[in-house]
């Protein structure tokens, strides 16, 4: 991928080709946290209109989420759409805990709470004697996703990051054509709004890792939320998700797999109605107050096609 230097950077880079860098890392969570590490041996603080970088004020650690660094960057002009990866070093210390979580970076990332998160790579130079000076601007390097890990053990992980192109990797035509709707609940093809079928509630005492049991007994029917997202909003969990594999006739909510982290009562949650991407839902898709929508004119499905086993 194309670099992006400030004319402001290359200017300093001509005038001073003995000078100190540092790669900076900007890793965006699935929990809401970021992280935001440096290479170099402390701290570096970038201020807001920094060239190069479109931030408020933000301060990238070298030690706070452990020690990171990154592999060779390819980058190419041709024709060909393959994207390129780089590899993403993590060493952290003892007792270094994944943003928001008390669960530690290695068993985060071996539980895949880094799984296709957005990373950018930026370089700082500064001048010889005068570290965390960034006042000429920053380059960025590099753009993509953390797809999987190549390595992991009890003092590292490391991990392959594609670039943006690797999103371009899928078959044509994207869609299968099928009964069932493509689309996610919600979504902008769906248009119905999240907000409007959400609902949230509080863990009551004797809640599990893979039964939650609301503290006030849900009004909602036996499967409304069956298959549908819910994500812990305070506790050990906040700011993860799961999808829910059973609302049973005693009103509770089974996961599809356990938390990461132990379910408290008095944790608080918000799950949304889950929808079995039939067209008999969509034509009455039901709000969590009784009344329903018919949204059967975004439905996705064709609901003529034929079943698999069935002949023409």
């Amino acid at each position: 991928m194309k670099r992006l230097v400030p004319s402001s950077l290359i200017t300093f880079l001509q005038a001073n080709p003995n000078c100190l860098k540092s790669d900076l890392f900007y890793i965006s969570l699935p929990n809401g946290q970021n992280i935001y590490a440096c290479e170099g041996q402390w701290d570096i603080t970038v201020p807001s209109g920094t060239g190069g970088w479109t931030g408020s004020t933000t301060t990238f650690y070298a030690t706070q989420f452990g020690r990171w660094n990154r592999g060779a960057i390819t980058s190419e002009a041709s024709f060909d759409l393959s994207s390129n990866s780089m590899a993403l070093t993590c060493v952290p210390q003892p007792g270094t805990a994944y943003p928001g979580l008390t669960l530690g970076i290695l068993a985060a990332a071996f539980n895949g709470l880094f799984d296709k998160v957005q990373i950018s790579v930026y370089t700082a130079y500064m001048p010889s004697g005068s570290y965390g000076t960034v006042t000429a601007g920053i380059e960025t390097k590099f753009f993509g996703f953390i797809d999987k890990i190549t390595d992991i053990n009890r003092s590292h992980v490391e991990f392959e990051c594609p670039d943006a192109l690797y999103v371009l990797n899928q078959k044509v035509p994207s869609r299968l054509i099928q009964s069932g709707c493509p689309w996610s609940f919600c979504d902008t093809n769906c248009t119905q709004v999240a907000a409007t079928y959400t609902v949230s509630f509080t863990a009551k005492t004797g809640s599990t890792s893979s039964t939650l049991t609301p503290s006030s007994a849900f009004t909602q029917a036996t499967g409304y939320f069956s298959q549908g997202v819910i994500t812990c909003l305070t506790g050990d969990n906040a700011g993860l998700t799961q999808t829910v594999k059973l609302h049973d006739s005693t009103g509770n909510l089974e996961m599809t797999l356990p938390w990461l982290m132990p379910v408290a009562a008095g944790d608080t949650y918000s799950v949304i109605k889950g929808c079995d991407k039939s067209a008999t839902m969509c034509a009455a898709t039901i709000k969590p107050n009784g009344s329903s929508v018919n949204n059967l004119v975004n439905f996705g499905g064709a609901i003529a096609v034929p079943q698999p086993l069935q002949a023409i």
